[in-house]
């Protein structure tokens, strides 16, 4: 098989045709021919113009001299042309030799890459620790001389990461670190193999790290696939690379991907993060996928950039998250997400498509002064405490159904510019309202408030629907006209609990069959002259 550079040489040569001696014979007679006539023709003319034969004589030999001039140059200009010929073919069998010998150069270069990383790969399956760490270091020497074997050369340490490496049920993965792990639980052979798999992370981050691109040590463009693999103390922070597998990874200890940069997609699905989790400042080019990920520990994903989506799918956060300035510039799902510990989203930028379906907030769940710039989905939510939006803004579309308040609820000085719709919902806390802008307006459907809620009337003369919603507790209706709200098939649990009743509307004194009270449009009595 012929290299690159040996084809693209002979795709540059152009065929070589032999000269015949047909050729050669042809061209001689050709000079011979141009000599007589051009003698014959100098001759013919040197006897019409010259009447005296001394005249004649030396005008005719002055022909003659002129026409073997002729046939002299003729000659001359074959015999460069000759010349020429052997000069170029000279340079070509040179550039020939070159070529070869360039080629045999390669070959020699390649059989030498390839001895050596059979050698270094033979080296990782080695009984000894030091011949395993030095295989890996000779694998690192290697790429960072050639840097077209770079990626086969980190899918080989890649893969030798991805090997089983049990850890003891006894270890608290959570806290682990390799001194604690080197001294206290693990046996000689786990020692030592924990050693090597610490030598290959050192390996990937010094390549990765985004300081050694000025030494020359950055190596680009890299896809790392660690599917499966049994990591300890991982720590990417201030790496690039261009793409990412960490798919059913186990992250024992601290995990540092903080100011991280990745040039494509990034996976983590079903990974487990038994320690703290730093994601901070992290920039993902492209798509994320968190699916099916636990986090046993806090994590981190403060001033985070998702540039194109995100998807969190029943994740599981046992500990607090923190996505405080995070931005979220495409399409963001947390369809079955559990948060079990805070869920901090203080001032989000969600620009696109956010989704939380069947999600549980099991602590409290902060939203303030997020902003929602495309349409919003809570569907099936449950808040099993506190949800705070306060001075949230959402541009877009609001969707609440079919979800679960068990705590407090604030939209404190919220923006609805797109309006919202909230139905079949149940909040058991209280709810605040009070100077929320509800741009569009706000039609509550199907929904039930079992403690104190608060209203304040929508600027802009927007209007608040309410359809079949129970009011059972403390209901305050601020600065309210009888145009700014409207109630069909609502009614109070007790007409004591409504205070500041809309302009227009009134608690109805007679009791529905189910014991409640309807609120109706008040009609003036009539009054007879």
């Amino acid at each position: 098989m012929q290299k690159p550079g040996a084809q693209r040489g002979n795709a540059e040569r152009t065929q070589l045709k032999i000269i015949s001696w047909r050729l050669v014979i042809t061209s001689f007679l050709t000079a011979c021919a141009i000599t007589a006539v051009t003698t014959w023709i100098l001759v013919i003319e040197a006897d019409s113009r010259s009447a005296d034969e001394a005249k004649i004589a030396a005008v005719k030999i002055s022909a003659i001299r002129t026409g073997l001039s002729v046939g002299a140059g003729a000659g001359g200009a074959m015999a460069l042309l000759l010349a020429a010929r052997r000069q170029w073919l000279g340079e070509r069998s040179q550039l020939h030799q070159e070529e070869v010998s360039e080629n045999e150069i390669m070959d020699a270069t390649e059989r030498r890459i390839t001895d050596l990383y059979g050698k270094a790969v033979d080296q990782l399956g080695s009984e000894k620790t030091a011949v395993r760490i030095g295989g890996i270091l000779a694998l690192e020497r290697l790429a960072q001389a050639n840097p077209g074997h770079r990626q086969t050369i980190t899918e080989v340490i890649c893969a030798y990461l991805r090997m089983p490496f049990p850890v003891p049920s006894s270890v608290d993965l959570s806290s682990a670190t390799p001194y604690t792990l080197q001294n206290e639980v693990l046996d000689d052979e786990q020692k030592q193999e924990m050693q090597v798999r610490l030598t290959v992370q050192t390996v990937l981050r010094r390549h990765l790290l985004d300081s050694s691109k000025s030494d020359g040590e950055f190596w680009a463009g890299l896809r790392l696939d660690l599917t499966g693999a049994s990591l300890i103390t991982f720590n990417l922070s201030n790496c690039e690379f261009d793409e990412g597998m960490f798919n059913h990874a186990s992250f024992v200890g601290t995990t540092r991907f903080a100011e991280l940069k990745s040039g494509r997609s990034v996976s983590f699905r079903g990974a487990n993060f038994h320690g703290f989790a730093d994601f901070e400042k992290c920039h993902f080019s492209g798509q994320v996928r968190f699916d099916e990920a636990s986090f046993a520990r806090p994590c981190e994903f403060s001033e985070a950039n998702f540039d194109l989506g995100a998807r969190f799918d029943r994740v599981k956060f046992h500990k607090e998250a923190v996505f405080k300035v995070a931005n979220f510039h495409d399409v963001t799902v947390f369809d079955g997400a559990e948060f079990l510990e805070a869920a901090v989203f203080t001032r989000v930028d969600f620009v696109s498509d956010v989704r939380f379906f069947r999600v549980v907030f099991a602590n409290q769940a902060r939203f303030l002064q997020a902003r929602f710039r495309g349409p919003v989905t809570f569907g099936a939510a449950k808040f099993d405490k506190d949800a705070i939006f306060g001075a949230a803004h959402f541009e877009g579309r609001v969707r609440l159904r079919d979800s679960q308040f068990a705590g407090g609820v604030s939209f404190k000085e919220c923006r609805f510019n797109s309006g919202a719709s909230i139905y079949d919902t149940v909040f058991r806390g209280d709810v605040s309202y009070r100077d929320a802008e509800m741009g569009k307006g706000v039609t509550f459907k199907g929904v039930a408030f079992e403690q104190k809620v608060t209203f304040t009337a929508p600027q802009g003369g927007r209007t608040i629907n309410f359809h079949r919603v129970l009011f059972n507790g403390q209901t305050v209706f601020l600065r309210f006209d009888g145009w700014a709200v409207r109630f069909w098939d609502c009614s109070v649990e007790s007409p004591g609990n409504m205070r500041s009743v809309p302009y227009g509307w009134v608690i109805s004194s007679g009791m529905l069959p189910s014991g409640r009270h309807e609120i109706v449009r008040w009609n003036a009595p009539l009054v007879l002259p």
